[in-house]
């Protein structure tokens, strides 16, 4: 038994039609998304032929009332079992609008203005996970990021507990051989070769190319992953796809 995974920070809308041509050919068994907007649920359910399960993180400014941001996960033509979203940072009953600051000249969205959760459900005997972590300036591990890592640390271990073992996936906003990455190394299996030095998209995203391996694949012992990979042409994040069985 394994599940073909992929994870993929689709920038909100601006992507749809690549991320629509990546599911077709890599045909998934899961997708986890993150910066998934609300107003895509449908577009979404219409191309796996099942129910999404969303988490709301954050109203995305100067784009409309329907304007909601979150993770979200859904299977192929089937049912996700014992869904779970729980928030580490913020409250789900109060989204707020997305903030931003500048640091260092870049505009950066200011972590308080964002809710952090961890949505995580089973699929066929899987216990798979998908978060998005704060972004921070220039991929810097602050204090508050570490914190949030902490409480989602935490939560990671306790649904591998209850479920026997656990993949964790998401946008982690902190680049191995950081303090925030290596915290969530100390603890879980990071699952990503580590021939592959950038999850971004340098052809598509805002910054160009940076050297930034932020999006991840943790898992417990009991779980092996093959067929590690990463896809440009997709989002201004490499979309990032495993396959996911038993060890």
């Amino acid at each position: 038994m394994f599940l073909n995974i992929a994870s993929i920070n689709i920038e909100r809308s601006r992507h749809l039609s690549r991320v629509e041509a990546f599911v077709a050919r890599q045909r998934p068994d899961l997708l986890c998304l993150q910066e998934l907007c609300e107003r895509d649920i449908a577009f979404f359910e219409a191309l796996m032929g099942s129910r999404m399960s969303f988490a709301p993180m954050a109203r995305y400014p100067d784009e409309g009332s329907a304007n909601v941001v979150g993770i979200g996960m859904i299977a192929r033509a089937e049912a996700l079992g014992e869904v779970a979203a729980e928030y580490y940072s913020g409250n789900p009953e109060h989204i707020q609008e997305m903030a931003f600051f500048t640091a260092e000249g870049k505009r950066t969205a200011d972590p308080l203005s964002i809710a952090e959760v961890m949505l995580s459900a089973t699929l066929r005997g899987f216990r798979v996970a998908v978060t998005h972590l704060n972004v921070t300036p220039l991929g810097t591990s602050t204090p508050y990021q570490r914190e949030s890592a902490g409480k989602l640390i935490a939560l990671a271990q306790a649904q591998a507990r209850r479920a026997g073992d656990l993949l964790l996936t998401g946008d982690f906003n902190a680049p191995r051989g950081r303090a925030t990455f290596a915290m969530l190394a100390e603890h879980f299996i990071d699952g990503v070769p580590a021939h592959y030095t950038s999850s971004i998209d340098g052809s598509l995203h805002r910054s160009g190319d940076i050297p930034f391996m932020v999006d991840g694949l943790f898992h417990t012992p009991g779980y092996q992953l093959q067929n590690v990979s990463l896809s440009t042409g997709v989002s201004d994040h490499c979309a990032l796809s495993c396959r996911l069985s038993k060890a």
